[in-house]
């Protein structure tokens, strides 16, 4: 497993992994993403935003994350987390999301906010974040739309989380 930057000719394999997972990745959702890429792309600015794939050892991509500085609350959001459904439980997404602890702790910052769906059928991923140590601090009613709840975690990160293999 290899993680490395997003890349113009990965984002339609990202696009395929997301699909798959229509709990978590609506089409509004995915809609988001190709001009928060193209900025990344262009800008290239650590800083303001990052986007990583995770490539198998035969080159396909098997997992994507990023995280964009969201300037109304002051933290960097962790954005786009998914896993193929052939690779998943195998702590790629985990890996994804060291990564981006690694990257953003360069900038001094010792917490992260994460928004997630948190509709029927979408337990998993919620569960998912807390037993990685994310706490939930929010639970929105309808926020996106009829049945489309957002639910808000936070990280604060130290040292161990950053350095061992798991978070």
């Amino acid at each position: 497993m290899i993680i490395r930057a997003l890349e113009k000719n990965y984002q339609v394999h990202v696009e395929e992994i997301m699909t798959e997972h229509p709990l978590q990745f609506p089409n509004f959702i995915i809609e988001k993403y190709p001009p928060r890429w193209k900025t990344f792309l262009t800008v290239q600015d650590y800083e303001l935003c990052g986007y990583y794939v995770t490539l198998a050892n035969t080159g396909e991509v098997i997992g994507h994350a990023g995280y964009i500085f969201n300037d109304e609350i002051g933290l960097y959001e962790i954005v786009g987390v998914a896993v193929s459904k052939n690779y998943q439980r195998q702590g790629i997404g985990n890996a994804l999301i060291k990564q981006i602890f690694n990257k953003i702790s360069e900038f001094g910052n010792k917490q992260v906010i994460l928004y997630t769906l948190g509709h029927v059928g979408n337990e998993a991923t919620l569960l998912f974040y807390r037993n990685i140590g994310f706490e939930m601090i929010k639970y929105e009613k309808d926020f996106f739309k009829t049945d489309y709840h957002r639910v808000t975690f936070v990280k604060e990160f130290l040292k161990k989380d950053i350095v061992n293999g798991k978070l």
